[in-house]
């Protein structure tokens, strides 16, 4: 028996697995986002929107940015907030929260000059192997 094809199952259901958890806290997301305005505490936008992030695997998240700038403390945390089928996890698939000494400053790449990375959506995904191929 190959051993190729339990292989391959075990790591489609688990691709599975945490596709339906990043699907979920987009959609937490979604329902939360228009509840944080401009102007907003750190602490009040982190409590509304962290939750919904809290099942995205370390490995589909973005790590916050911190820096000062001109006596400012810049502090950037992202929210996933879409996802591309391709498999990769990129800038695109996230939305920064900008915040100047504790104060909701920004929401969008807009303020950041546009993400630097970006997912390429495709239609199907093909794997395929000596025995199979599975289209999904």
């Amino acid at each position: 028996m190959d051993r190729s094809i339990p292989m391959l199952s075990a790591f489609l259901v688990l691709t599975g697995c945490v596709s339906m958890q990043i699907d979920s806290a987009i959609s937490k997301y979604a329902a939360t986002a228009e509840q944080v305005e401009l102007g907003d505490t750190k602490e009040k936008v982190l409590a509304i929107l962290a939750p919904t992030q809290e099942n995205v695997p370390k490995s589909a998240r973005k790590s916050s940015d911190k820096y000062i700038k001109d006596g400012v403390k810049v502090e950037i945390y992202y929210m996933r907030s879409a996802r591309q089928p391709d498999g990769l996890t990129t800038d695109d698939e996230f939305t920064p929260y900008v915040f100047n000494d504790g104060k909701l400053v920004g929401i969008g790449w807009q303020i950041l000059g546009g993400p630097k990375t970006q997912g390429q959506a495709t239609s199907d995904t093909y794997i395929q192997n000596t025995n199979t191929t599975i289209v999904h």
